[in-house]
């Protein structure tokens, strides 16, 4: 039989005693005894006149949608646990929320979605609009089904750097899913860490996005924090004012930080304007998007002032603060930059030094790539005395 029809076999009651009994919690970012939550649910119903339901998404600040893998791999599952969730709590009215940019997975869910009686939504959850429902992660109804399939383990699902995702066991340290060397940083639970967090477990360490992320020394903090903040910009619905203006004005900050344009004040804003987003918000994305940014500034604020102070990126990832030239002195002039350059921003011709016009360059790299002279030469210093008219090779002279 099947995890619904085990369910089905007893009352509601019954499958409410063996949540309970079971201790089976809610995963991700709002963890609480599941019978806690659905019991809370059907009070609310009650209290907000109106129709409980069963709503069954992502945590809404989860922009990586690492954890829709337990949904891709046993869509079955998820849409027996909603079932068996709305039938502990006497409802027909079940949903699953799927983020807006995950067309095909919707398309793919819309039979099987249709045979549980599941309605299918696409983008975050509306928290108003869902008072009176039992919001729960995705991974919460699947734990749901496998524990009336008698085959539910606990465990914390990790994806380390987009790997595959695996479910491990709580005591598991991070130290021994992860390269140790290099560790500069480290990034999950929507927040950055310093690289002793790796001796956590991944029972305290708080994955409710199944995310865990090394940033090595080659890797920028604030370029990162920067990234997280323009996905939650992307994905939030923009209702709130304290959501919707405060990633703008962080991820403007960070932006302008990486791009040679930060000010020293930036850092208390960031802290300021983060800080109030996490209490003055409804939602998780709201209240937890700020924390990469908060986290960043606080753990590694010597990088950021290493940007702001000294115009220079530790990780030379930034490349506001790179120079691409081609040094004279070895260029043979034989075109192979000018080929590949997706911009066309390098001037020559044979055996003439080639150029490159620095106002258009992005410093793709890709010129570099190809000179088996290595007279591209990549720099975050001060620049050499270079050609500004095509010259001969082995003709130009520094003055």
């Amino acid at each position: 039989m099947s995890a619904l029809e085990n369910a089905k076999n007893g009352s509601s009651q019954d499958v409410l005693n063996k949540i309970q009994e079971a201790n089976l919690s809610e995963y991700g970012l709002c963890a609480q005894p599941l019978f806690d939550r659905l019991m809370a649910a059907k009070e609310e119903s009650a209290e907000e006149q109106k129709e409980l339901g069963i709503v069954a998404a992502l945590n809404n600040a989860d922009t990586d949608h690492a954890l829709l893998a337990v949904l891709k791999e046993q869509p079955k599952q998820v849409m027996e646990g909603i079932s068996i969730a709305a039938y502990a709590l006497g409802t027909e009215k079940k949903s699953l929320q799927i983020p807006e940019e995950e067309t095909d997975l919707f398309e793919s869910l819309k039979e099987t979605a249709e045979k549980y009686g599941v309605e299918l939504v696409s983008g975050i959850v509306n928290v108003r609009a869902a008072k009176g429902s039992a919001v729960l992660h995705i991974v919460t109804v699947k734990n749901l089904a496998d524990l009336f399939d008698g085959a539910y383990e606990d465990g914390v699902y990790v994806s380390v750097n987009g790997a595959d995702l695996q479910k491990v066991a709580k005591d598991k340290k991070i130290a021994e899913l992860i390269d140790t060397d290099d560790v500069k940083a480290l990034y999950f639970g929507y927040e950055y860490h310093t690289p002793e967090a790796a001796e956590t477990t991944v029972g305290e360490a708080g994955i409710t996005n199944g995310v865990v992320r090394v940033l090595t020394s080659k890797d920028c903090i604030v370029q990162g924090a920067q990234k997280e903040l323009l996905a939650s910009r992307k994905t939030s619905c923009g209702k709130c004012v304290f959501c919707r203006e405060g990633l703008i004005q962080l991820e403007h900050m960070q932006k302008e930080i990486t791009e040679g344009r930060g000010k020293v004040e930036f850092i208390d804003l960031t802290k300021e304007i983060g800080e109030a987003m996490c209490y003055s918000t409804p939602c998780s994305m709201g209240q937890v998007s700020a924390k990469a940014a908060l986290s960043a500034t606080e753990l590694f604020t010597k990088e950021y002032e290493e940007h702001i102070k000294k115009k220079n990126c530790p990780a030379g990832a930034c490349t506001s603060f790179v120079n691409i030239y081609i040094d004279p002195s070895l260029c043979n002039g034989c075109g192979e930059c000018m080929d590949v350059c997706p911009k066309d921003c390098i001037e020559g011709k044979a055996k003439y030094i080639h150029m490159i016009d620095d106002f258009d360059c992005t410093k793709c790299g890709k010129c570099m790539e190809v000179c088996d002279e290595d007279a591209i030469v990549q720099t975050t210093g001060k620049l050499p005395k270079l050609p500004n008219r095509l010259t001969k090779v082995g003709k130009f002279k520094k003055r």
